[in-house]
Parts: structure tokens; C-alpha cells; sequence
């Protein structure tokens, strides 16, 4: 009798733990209504890369982009790798293209990466990436020579207790400041300070000084303003304000550069916001990935917006598809000193521009 006294008790108690562990979970938002895809007047739509048979065997998972401070366009995608791959690529990841010729200038980042995920190039044209599988951030000089890498390796049982951690919310995983669970994006500030969205497994954003000193994290999953579910873009303006597509929350989130909530943006034609980038011209622009990744493949969407620093949207287009123009998956955007916008699709393995048309006016409001 005492022996399953005992056993039920301790049924019980690991009952109780894990009832525990799975409390503070957070599931997707799916908007009530969507709004019909738009088309735009302002822009079009035309694939930068790949253009040849050759570059198209070699073109992977479109994964993201930027521009750099010379307006050279640098364009980020998996090559022969996949989302979440523990292989290191050995063919060229980036692809550095002349800003105004579109032609092809160098290729880097190969034996590097395993799953890059996030691109950012920096005012003095230093690449940053964020690798998922490798759990780092890469710093890169412009031709491609690692300069830095920030995130520690993990402790004996780490990797394990995220695993069940993605199951259960609440079970206890020890991860200090420095460890990154699958990085999706990083920003660098004016002062050469970087925020990283740390989105996969953890629910943060981190803030770093120059050096990679941490300075503040905010780190709360949930759909409150303020917390986040699945941090997966993050751009910053010229007063180090930082812009987060909260993508499991479909929405954007604005923190101060202490990491103070501002504003929650989450109107039915943001649709999920996947990557979000302030412009040259201080507008946000944002890449709306739509439901399809997360099971709703019966009315796939995706989009571009263009709002100002309010949030109130001033353009919006797009529609599922693989002809130019169309978008399967926006994933990661940038925009050049033109105004064109250029947008790496996940699905459709290519970069594409929209050019502004030369009678565009949009409202200038920011």
C-alpha cells in the first residue's frame, strides 16, 4: 500500500510540474479580416536574381537583404542549405550586386553558415548575419572575412531543454544574456551599437554595445504590448528607435533605444509582418509573409506597406504568385536612396525590386 502511495504521489507531482511547465504559451494571431490584396500605381514589380540558368541552379531559400552605404544591394539566401540545416554551405550565400547596373560584383559567405537567416550592412559596409542553426551573429567585412562573432556556445543540455521548451512554455531552461536561441535579425545603430532579434526559440530583443557588451533585453512572451511571440525583423531609425515584426503576433512593435514600448501597430492589412526596414526617407516598410507558413494555404497572401512613423499605412501591394510583381512569401525588404524597394522571397528563391515610377507621389507624412 505505502509503495503506491508513493507511486501515485509521484504521478501526481510530475502531473503538477508539467501542467506547470506548459502554462505561458502564446499561440499565432490570425486576423479576423484581411483586406483584398492591393495593387499599386507607384510601383513595379521585376526580379533582380537570379536572371540566368546558371545563377538559378545556384539560387537557395531567399532569406534577406540590404543595401549598403555605397547603394550596392546585398542579397542573402541558403544556396544548397535549408531552414534549420546543422551542414555548413559551401557555396556563396550572398550575392553583392552594383547598385546601379544590378550587375553581379562579387559573391561571398561561403563555408560560413549553416542556416543564415537576418542581413544587415552597416554604415561602413560591414555585413552582419545571424545564422539560426549556429545560434551566432556574424560580423563580416565587405569582402566577407569574419571580424566578429557574437553568441556563446551552449552548455551540455541546453539545446535539449529548448527542444522541450518549445513544447512546454514554462519549463526552466538556464540561458544567460549572451546565448542565442535561432536569431532571426540584428540591426546596427548610429553608434555602432546592435540590437538582435533573438525570435525562433527565445521571445526577445537584445541590446549590445560597440564591443557586443550586453545592455538590456526585453524578454516576455505573450501578445500584451510589450511582449513578443516570434521577434522576426528589426530595423532602426536615426534616434535608435528600434521597429520589430512581431511576426507571430502580426504585428509591429516600436521600442525606444532603452527598450521602452512606444507603439503597437496592428491593423487587418498588416497582415504577418515578416520583415520590417526604416527607408532613407524615414518611412518603415514592411514585408508582410502572410498565413501560408502557418497552415492557411487555401487564401495565401503576401505584401509590401509602406507607413510612416505613426503607423499609419500609405501603400500597400501585392499578391501570391510567381510572376514578376507577385510575391510567395516576402521575407526580408530593404530600400535604396531611390526609393525602390527590394524584397528577398523565400519561396520564390529570387530577389525582386519595385521600382517607383517617376510620376509617384506618395504621401510624405512620417
Amino acid at each position: 500500500m505505502k509503495k503506491k502511495t508513493i507511486f501515485f504521489g509521484s504521478v501526481l507531482v510530475l502531473g503538477l510540474t508539467v501542467a506547470w511547465w506548459s502554462r505561458g504559451g502564446a499561440e499565432p494571431v490570425f486576423k479576423k479580416s484581411y483586406p483584398v490584396q492591393a495593387t499599386s500605381e507607384h510601383y513595379e514589380g521585376t526580379v533582380v536574381w537570379p536572371k540566368t540558368n546558371n545563377q538559378q541552379q545556384q539560387a537557395g531559400e531567399a532569406s534577406g537583404v540590404a543595401v549598403g552605404p555605397n547603394g550596392d544591394i546585398y542579397y542573402l539566401h541558403r544556396a544548397n542549405g535549408t531552414y534549420g540545416s546543422k551542414a555548413v554551405i559551401k557555396e556563396a550565400t550572398i550575392v553583392v550586386l552594383d547598385g546601379e547596373t544590378r550587375a553581379v560584383k562579387r559573391t561571398i559567405g561561403q563555408n560560413l553558415f549553416q542556416s543564415p537567416h537576418g542581413l544587415e550592412v552597416d554604415d561602413a559596409n560591414n555585413i552582419w548575419v545571424t545564422d539560426i542553426s549556429l545560434n551566432q551573429v556574424f560580423k563580416l567585412n565587405p569582402e566577407g572575412d569574419v571580424q566578429a562573432v557574437y553568441g556563446q556556445a551552449y552548455p551540455f543540455g541546453t539545446e535539449a531543454g529548448l527542444r522541450i521548451r518549445n513544447k512546454l512554455p514554462n519549463f526552466p531552461v538556464r540561458l544567460n544574456a549572451y546565448l542565442f536561441a535561432r536569431p532571426t535579425d540584428v540591426t546596427v545603430l548610429p553608434d555602432g551599437s546592435f540590437a538582435v532579434a533573438d525570435g525562433y526559440r527565445n521571445h526577445r530583443i537584445a541590446k549590445f554595445d560597440r564591443t557586443g557588451k550586453f545592455e538590456w533585453e526585453v524578454n516576455q512572451l505573450g501578445s500584451a504590448d510589450g511582449q513578443l511571440n516570434l521577434p522576426h525583423g528589426i530595423s532602426s531609425d536615426d534616434a535608435s528607435n528600434l521597429y520589430v515584426a512581431d511576426r507571430n503576433n502580426a504585428r509591429i512593435q516600436v521600442f525606444d533605444r532603452f527598450g521602452r514600448h512606444q507603439q503597437t501597430w496592428d491593423q487587418p492589412e498588416l497582415g504577418r509582418p515578416y520583415g520590417v526596414e526604416v527607408g532613407p526617407d524615414g518611412k518603415v516598410y514592411v514585408a508582410d509573409g502572410g498565413d501560408y507558413l502557418n497552415g492557411r494555404t487555401a487564401d495565401a497572401r503576401s505584401q509590401v506597406l509602406v507607413l510612416n512613423q505613426q503607423g499609419t499605412i500609405l501603400e500597400r501591394f501585392g499578391s501570391f504568385g510567381t510572376e514578376p510583381g507577385q510575391l510567395r512569401i516576402a521575407h526580408d525588404l530593404a530600400v535604396a536612396d531611390d526609393g525602390t524597394i527590394f524584397v528577398a522571397e523565400l519561396m520564390n528563391k529570387r530577389l525582386q525590386q519595385f521600382t517607383p515610377s517617376s510620376s509617384s507621389e506618395i504621401s510624405q507624412s512620417n
